[in-house]
This record gives C-alpha cells, structure tokens and sequence, in this order.
C-alpha cells in the first residue's frame, strides 16, 4: 500500500480514507469501530495509527515483538535468507537508526562473513549487505575451488605366488 500511495504522491491524509475504500466485511465493521473510538476522543486517525491497529487487529497472532525479534536476529541458513528476514522485520519497527539496522545486521552475520567485512565499516544498511554479499559470494568461490581433488583409484598390489 505505501509503495502506491509513493507512486501517486498520495498526500498524508487522504491515505486512510483510500485504504478504507477497499475494507469489506470484518474489516470494514473493524475501521468504523476504529474511526468511532479516535472521534469520541477528539483525534484524527493518522495513517501510522491505522496501521498500528491494523497489525494489532489483523496482524500475527503469536504477538511477535518486532523490535525485539530484530534485534535478537542471527544467521542460521543462507545469507540471502538472513537478509530476507532483517527486511520482514525492519519493515515492521519504527525508529531504528540506520546506525543501529548496521549494528543488528553486523552482529547476526555468521562470523566468516562479519569478520571478512567489518574493517569496511558500512554506514547503512544497504552497504553492510552489500559488502556481505561480496563476502559470500568469495567464500563459495573458494569452497569451490578448494575442494580436494579426487584421490585416484587404488590399486590392489598383487604378489605373485611363490614356489617355495
């Protein structure tokens, strides 16, 4: 929705009523229940509080801690996977510096890319990444081409018999 209303110049107040366009059914009841609690105390639904209770309504069930989650995050698999993830989750909080993504992002690499990058020190988060692609993408050539050559098949020694 924030990629559309960038695309269109869509000033910030005319976003709710847009998105509100297309709630049907739970959703809709939801927004109207929404809109009534926001007049009764005399403020505006802003399009950063429709989102917040729209997450809180509609969002993860398992009440997952964005920012929490983000900043505990680590490598486990592929580093295109690790990258995927600190997305989903930085798309999610609100406030981190891009100091602090750098930080988080740096200290969840698995230790042969971080330590490959971190004399670079990457300003932003696009550039951390950046870095650690190139990283990885070393680290499999090298892997690649370090792998042992194939040892050549054995050949049984066979001593001729003795006539003894």
């Amino acid at each position: 929705m924030n990629q559309f209303f960038a695309f269109q110049n869509t000033p910030e107040l005319q976003k709710v009523a847009l998105a509100s366009y297309h709630l049907e059914g739970e959703a809709n009841q939801w927004l109207q229940w929404v809109h009534r609690l926001h007049e009764e105390e005399g403020r505006v639904l802003s399009w950063t509080n429709f989102e917040d209770e729209l997450w809180a309504c509609f969002g993860h069930s398992e009440c997952e801690d964005f920012d929490e989650a983000l900043s505990r995050i680590r490598q486990g698999g592929s580093l295109r996977d690790y990258q995927r993830e600190i997305e989903r989750l930085g798309n999610r909080v609100r406030g981190w510096m891009q100091r602090a993504l750098v930080g988080t992002f740096m200290g969840g690499l698995k230790t042969e890319i971080s330590d490959g990058i971190r004399m670079f020190k990457p300003q932003t988060l696009k550039e951390a990444i950046s870095l650690a692609r190139m990283k990885d993408d070393q680290l499999s050539r090298q892997r690649r081409f370090s792998k042992p050559a194939p040892s050549p098949p054995m050949r049984s020694t066979i001593s001729p018999p003795s006539f003894n």
